[in-house]
C-alpha cells in the first residue's frame, strides 16, 4: 500500500482475484481470465495491472486448492480482501481510482453494514473534495480561456451525480 493507506495497483488485482473467489471457487484459468478481463474493461490494457501470480497467493496461504481442481478462498485471504476493501481511494479520477471504487463496489457485501457504509461515506468525501478543487479552478478567470470553462462545467456536473449517486446508495443501507 502507499502511504495513505490506498492500493498499489499489485493489491488492487490480488483483491480482483480474492473478491472473485469469495464469490465462488474457480479453476486457475477462470480466475486469471476473469481478474485480466474485468481489470481490462475498467482501465483498458495495462502493463501495470498484469497481476500477481495465483501461485503466490497460494504460497501466502490466502487462496487453497479445493476439490474438482478449484481454487478456494483461505479464512486469511478473506481477511486480506476485507484489508483490502477498507484502503483508502486516492484523490482525483484516475484509471486505478475506477479500478479500486469498481472492485470495492462489486464485493461490498464482503464487509459488515457498517463498514459498507463508511466506504461510501469516504468515496462521497473523495467526491466532495474533487468538487471542491473544480470549483476552485472555475473560480480562476485568469485561467478561463478556450473551452476549459465548458470541461471544467461537464466535470462539476459529473461529480455532482457521483455526490448525488453516493447519497442514493448511502440512503438504501
Amino acid at each position: 500500500m502507499y502511504r495513505d493507506n490506498s492500493l498499489i495497483p499489485k493489491e488492487a488485482i490480488r483483491m480482483a482475484a480474492l473478491g472473485a473467489l469469495w464469490r465462488a471457487p474457480m479453476a486457475y484459468g477462470d480466475l486469471a481470465r476473469e481478474v485480466r478481463q474485468f481489470a481490462a474493461r475498467i482501465v483498458g490494457p495495462s502493463l501495470d495491472l498484469l497481476g500477481t501470480s495465483i501461485e503466490l497467493l497460494k504460497f501466502e496461504g490466502l487462496i487453497a486448492d479445493g476439490a474438482a481442481a478449484r481454487l478456494v478462498l483461505t479464512a486469511a485471504g478473506e481477511d486480506a480482501l476485507r484489508d483490502y476493501m477498507t484502503s483508502s481511494v486516492r484523490p482525483g479520477v484516475s484509471d486505478m481510482n475506477k479500478l479500486v471504487v469498481a472492485l470495492k463496489l462489486r464485493f461490498i457485501e464482503v464487509l459488515d453494514a457498517d463498514a459498507q457504509r463508511d466506504q461510501l461515506e469516504q468515496l462521497r468525501a473523495m467526491y466532495e473534495g474533487e468538487l471542491a478543487r473544480l470549483r476552485d479552478l472555475a473560480g480562476h478567470d485568469e485561467w478561463q480561456s478556450g473551452r476549459l470553462d465548458a470541461w471544467i462545467e461537464m466535470e462539476i456536473d459529473q461529480v455532482g451525480g457521483r455526490i448525488a449517486w453516493c447519497d442514493r446508495l448511502l440512503a438504501a443501507l
